[in-house]
C-alpha cells in the first residue's frame, strides 16, 4: 500500500510536539490523502480527514462518498469494504461496489460511517492497482477517535494525515496505551499480517518502531481489563 498527502503548507511545517504543546487553533485546513490498494489484494484502509467539512456536507464520511468512482482511479465490479467487529473478533460482512448500478450493496450499506480515524478493509476486485483519494478537512483540538474495547482488537487509524514512526500515529495524538497493547499492521502481498509493535510502559516507547503511513489502517489490541477511550487532540499552527 502506498500513499500520497497533500495538505496546506501550514500542515506540513506543523511538528506534532509543537502543536500538541500550544493551545492555539489555526484556520481550517483542506487537503487529500491518496492510498494505492494493489490489484486483486486487500489493504487496510483508514480515513484521515473529515469528508463532512467540519458538519457542513452532508453524508461525507459515508462508504459511497469516501469509495467512489470520483475518489478513485479505478473501481472494479466486485469490490469490497468491511470492518472488523471487536466483539465478535471478525470482520462484518462486505459491502460490495457493482459496477452495473456504479453503487454499494450488501453488509452494513454504502451509508456506513467511516469517520477519521476508523479504518475498513479494502478488497481491490480488479487487477489494476486502485488509488483512493481522501479529500477532506484536518481534524483539530479535542476529538473522540474511538473507545477500544477491554481486551479486545480494533481496526483504527490516524484520526489526521501524519504518518512514520508509530508514535506519531498514537502516542502523539492523544492515545495512552497499556502496557502490552499491540499494533499490527496487515501485508497486502502476503495476505497477512505483519509483526506486532508491543508498548512497554518501562520504556514508554513501541517495540519495534513501525512506520504506519497516513491513510493506514491498523489493528489495535488492547491489552487492559478497561476500555480506553482515545481522545486526540491535534492543532496545525
Amino acid at each position: 500500500m502506498r500513499t500520497k498527502v497533500l495538505i496546506g503548507a501550514a500542515l506540513l511545517a506543523a511538528s506534532i510536539a509543537s502543536s500538541l504543546a500550544q493551545n492555539v487553533y489555526s484556520l481550517n485546513v483542506v487537503g487529500y490523502v491518496q492510498v494505492t490498494v494493489p490489484g486483486s489484494l486487500s489493504a487496510l484502509v483508514a480515513n484521515p480527514l473529515d469528508a463532512t467539512m467540519g458538519g457542513t456536507v452532508a453524508n461525507g464520511n459515508t462508504v459511497s462518498n469516501l469509495f467512489n468512482i470520483n475518489t478513485m482511479s479505478t473501481l472494479a465490479n466486485g469490490s469490497a469494504v468491511f470492518g472488523y467487529n471487536s466483539a465478535a473478533g471478525n470482520y462484518n460482512t462486505p459491502i460490495t461496489y457493482k459496477t452495473l448500478t456504479k453503487s454499494w450493496s450488501g453488509g452494513t450499506g454504502a451509508g456506513t460511517v467511516v469517520n477519521p480515524g476508523q479504518a475498513m478493509v479494502f478488497k481491490n476486485g480488479g487487477s489494476v492497482d486502485s488509488v483512493v483519494t481522501f479529500v477532506g478537512q484536518v481534524v483539530q483540538g479535542p476529538y473522540t477517535v474511538t473507545t477500544l474495547p477491554a481486551s479486545l482488537s480494533s481496526l483504527v487509524g490516524s484520526p489526521v494525515p501524519i504518518g512514520g514512526n508509530i508514535t506519531n500515529s498514537t502516542t502523539a495524538l492523544g492515545l495512552v496505551p497499556a502496557n502490552g497493547d499491540a499494533v499490527l499492521t496487515f501485508n497486502s502481498a502476503a495476505g497477512n499480517y505483519n509483526s506486532p509493535a508491543t508498548w512497554k510502559t518501562l520504556t514508554k516507547a513501541w517495540s519495534p518502531a513501525i512506520t504506519i503511513n497516513p491513510g493506514q489502517g491498523f489493528i489495535y489490541k488492547n491489552s487492559s481489563a478497561s476500555a480506553n477511550t482515545w481522545v486526540s487532540s491535534f492543532t496545525v499552527q
